[in-house]
């Protein structure tokens, strides 16, 4: 198959676009490029179509994209750091699951969904974007606040969760309309291989230290590219999503002396291929199929709003922050981004109700553009709200005491 270059080229400066537009609005990327894609053929701001070549160029790029993100991901948590902190972190973790789980469930089985869109729904809505909530805590100069080391553990439980989750809605997903019997082996056997390669990892960290302790740049990468494209291909072969593979590898290398110098390397595939993803995804949706699912899109941006202040003031009770600092938590942990997109693009893979595609685009554009708002806005709302409900006037206490742990995970959810 050949492939157009002018075609490709052009809709690659339409990507570029949105990333201008984004850096001079200082807003996240994803919603500008979701809507750029969404108002291009075939949705009919111009007659051109682009070649059906073009669009698998596109729709490939698109799932280079997925594998940088899930690596990225993987990137984010040490094993060995994350045992050390485990206990803080899922109490925070199942509090808010407690408020936001359980509201999507509720909420998407009474839509009459069937059990793989619920499940898809609910990690669609209840998976904060960290890139987005990190550009905001810096954005708004609040990285030295106290909420923000509860914000960034509650990011890294997110994370971890998504890890868990991908594994499940893949297995499901993929053989969609199997036995029980042979979903709970696909999943198993999808938990079965990753905790076998971290284990490894684990009992090989010398070995590994030794593979890439590589000198020349350019090597380096070659290496870390082929490796990442060769167990996401593995994945693929053992009938589990690819993103799997792509996770594990960032899972294993995150416990190396290299990973540094891997985050610096990935980032920029991150950032291109992450956006030819977005881009991609949009571009398969047709907005005529957008109408339907406004209602239900709409509801469920309001119970995401509700569940984060809950939490927000919840855990603010049992960590110990002031009204205004349990607001910020609530408001600014309500965005939503790449990792909803992906489990999207997962459905529309498996062939899912294109109501749950729908619903995921319009889901995902009002919250990445409502979350930084809110944050924004969370002082005049605390300001409203304070005489109304009895707050005493508060300041922000113990800013130093959290200024350099907060400010390195923000420096680590960036890169």
């Amino acid at each position: 198959m050949e492939y157009n270059f002018l075609e490709l080229g052009v809709l690659l400066l339409f990507v570029a676009f949105s990333g201008i537009v984004a850096s001079r609005l200082k807003f996240s990327i994803v919603p500008i490029i979701i809507i750029v894609g969404l108002l291009l053929p075939p949705n009919g701001l111009t007659s051109y179509q682009p070649s059906a070549s073009t669009l698998d160029a596109v729709d490939f790029l698109g799932r280079l994209g997925v594998l940088f993100l899930l690596f990225s991901l993987g990137l984010e948590f040490s094993i060995r750091k994350l045992l050390q902190s485990a206990g803080t972190m899922v109490k925070s973790g199942l509090i808010y699951l407690a408020f936001n789980a359980t509201a999507a469930v509720v909420f998407t089985f009474f839509l009459g969904w069937g059990i793989e869109e619920i499940l898809l729904a609910t990690g669609i809505i209840i998976i904060s974007s960290s890139a987005i909530v990190a550009k905001t805590l810096v954005d708004l100069k609040r990285t030295a606040n106290p909420e923000t080391e509860v914000i960034m553990g509650l990011m890294l439980f997110q994370d971890i969760f998504m890890a868990a989750y991908l594994p499940i809605v893949s297995a499901i997903a993929i053989n969609r309309g199997g036995k029980p019997s042979e979903l709970a082996i696909s999943v198993g056997f999808a938990f079965a291989v990753i905790i076998i390669f971290v284990f490894v990892s684990l009992r090989t960290t010398k070995v590994l230290e030794s593979i890439f302790s590589i000198a020349s740049e350019e090597t380096f990468l070659l290496v870390v590219l082929a490796l990442l494209i060769f167990l996401a291909g593995a994945s693929e072969a053992l009938n589990i999503s690819e993103a799997i593979g792509a996770l594990i590898l960032g899972m294993i290398l995150a416990d190396t002396s290299q990973h540094e110098r891997i985050v610096r390397l990935v980032v920029p595939f991150r950032d291109f291929f992450g956006a030819a993803f977005f881009f991609g995804f949009a571009l398969k949706i047709s907005l005529d199929s957008l109408l339907g699912a406004v209602l239900i899109a709409v509801i469920a941006v309001a119970l995401t709003i509700a569940g984060s202040l809950a939490y927000g003031f919840t855990m603010g009770k049992v960590a110990g922050l002031s009204k205004r600092g349990a607001l910020n938590l609530g408001l600014t942990i309500t965005s939503r981004g790449e990792f909803s997109i992906v489990l999207a693009n997962l459905g529309v893979a498996a062939g899912l109700s294109t109501k749950l595609e729908s619903f995921s685009v319009l889901y995902v554009v009002l919250l990445a553009v409502l979350g930084p708002l809110l944050s924004r806005w969370s002082e005049p709302v605390y300001q409203l709200l304070a005489p109304r409900l009895g707050w005493k006037r508060e300041t922000v206490k113990g800013k130093h005491h959290h200024k350099v742990m907060d400010a390195s995970l923000l420096k680590d959810k960036q890169e």
